[in-house]
């Protein structure tokens, strides 16, 4: 069989005879985007459940609790009676922090001393700890602020206008740049569609495989390393595709922006769905059966999302680790720079990282025909002892 031949017989076996290729390409990167999207639409925490415990029971500590009721990111759902009570609501996460405001709260203010407010939050999830206690620091400062300016006001007979810069004059701008908003959609939705995308590659790759080898009497001695080109070209075309309807969706469905020039996106994306097709066509000949590849294709996507510095920053893991996550998870070259692509337009390595997964991509297909050719024989020795058992 010539190439195209080849690449005709693949097409017919994606759309007539195991369409899960298809399914495998396009929705795990699709289906994913959709699933997360939804899932990460509000974009920021807000309504975290709250308790008060209020032992002042004074003007001064009620609008503080008004102060913290107002905000977005609180919900107050209970006012304790006591400490335990506070404690016991925690403990049982019907909240999930805790505003506890002392018995001197307001003698101590009027009298010239420091007011403590103790804020305590279930620290088990880190996105409810890291968000809430920014939040509530900004509320309490933002109050405190507010009586020492009306305090010294009605000393002083001074306006609140003049003694507000001489009281706080030091006033902080937060200004995030390409995530304005702080959402959580436009972090976690792009690295969770692009680990769905590489699983989806490895499970269509090892399928087309795992095909051949049940069908070795239909390759007709058509050299492996034609077989091989003409499977990775067309799945790459169709990885490609998947990749632009991505592309197309989260950006008019999910509003991500598409700062970054396609020509860039593509060219990442090409060098990535290279590596990984690779990747899966030299790891898929190594099973006996494509079930016992799937299996090793899922251990392997938890790691590789970890690997990949998506979540925590790669310069943070350990020299051994930071090694691991270059050699064996094309990932690692992909999740970060596309996201750094898709928000701000750039990304500082761009040329390394393609680089990077072509040499991946590249040493994996040097060596795919070497483990195609020993699949082949492998099944092709497991067949003739089954026909001679089916024979005895």
């Amino acid at each position: 069989m010539n190439l195209w031949q080849i690449i005709k017989r693949e097409l017919n076996e994606i759309f007539l005879k195991d369409p899960r290729r298809i399914i495998f390409i396009f929705g795990a990167i699709l289906i994913y985007l959709f699933l997360f999207g939804s899932l990460y639409e509000p974009g920021i925490v807000k309504h975290v459940p709250a308790v008060i415990y209020d032992e002042d029971q004074s003007r001064l500590s009620r609008n503080l609790i008004k102060s913290i009721d107002d905000s977005e990111t609180f919900k107050i759902v209970q006012n304790a009676s006591s400490e335990e009570a506070m404690l016991h609501t925690l403990a049982d996460k019907e909240a999930y922090a805790a505003i506890q405001i002392p018995k001197d709260f307001s003698k101590n203010i009027a009298q010239g001393y420091p007011a403590t407010v103790l804020y305590m939050v279930n620290g088990a999830n880190l996105v409810f700890a890291n968000t809430t206690a920014t939040a509530a620091q900004d509320i309490i400062n933002s109050y405190s602020d507010n009586i020492a300016i009306n305090y010294t006001s009605l000393r002083l007979g001074l306006s609140q206008n003049i003694l507000t810069p001489k009281i706080v004059p030091i006033h902080y701008n937060l200004r995030m740049l390409n995530n304005p908003i702080q959402t959580y959609m436009f972090f976690f939705c792009i690295g969770l569609s692009m680990t769905a995308f590489e699983q989806g590659l490895f499970f269509a790759i090892g399928a087309s495989v795992h095909y051949d080898f049940n069908h070795l009497s239909e390759l007709n001695n058509t050299p492996i390393s034609k077989l091989i080109l003409g499977k990775l070209l067309l799945h790459w075309s169709l990885a490609i595709i998947a990749f632009i309807s991505f592309l197309f969706l989260a950006g008019h469905i999910w509003h991500i922006p598409i700062k970054a020039p396609y020509i860039k996106l593509m060219l990442l994306s090409g060098a990535f769905c290279f590596a990984v097709l690779c990747l899966g066509l030299f790891v898929a000949a190594f099973f006996i059966t494509e079930l016992k590849f799937v299996k090793v294709s899922l251990v392997y996507v938890v790691p590789a999302f970890i690997f990949s510095g998506y979540t925590w920053p790669l310069e943070s893991m350990p020299a051994s680790m930071q090694l691991i996550a270059k050699i064996f998870f094309p990932l690692t070259w992909m999740s970060n720079p596309i996201r750094d692509l898709l928000l701000s337009g750039t990304t500082s390595n761009l040329i390394q990282d393609i680089l990077m997964l072509a040499i991946i991509g590249g040493t994996c297909l040097l060596f795919s025909a070497k483990a195609f050719n020993y699949g082949r024989k492998k099944h092709e020795r497991v067949a003739a002892k089954a026909n001679v058992k089916f024979n005895l």
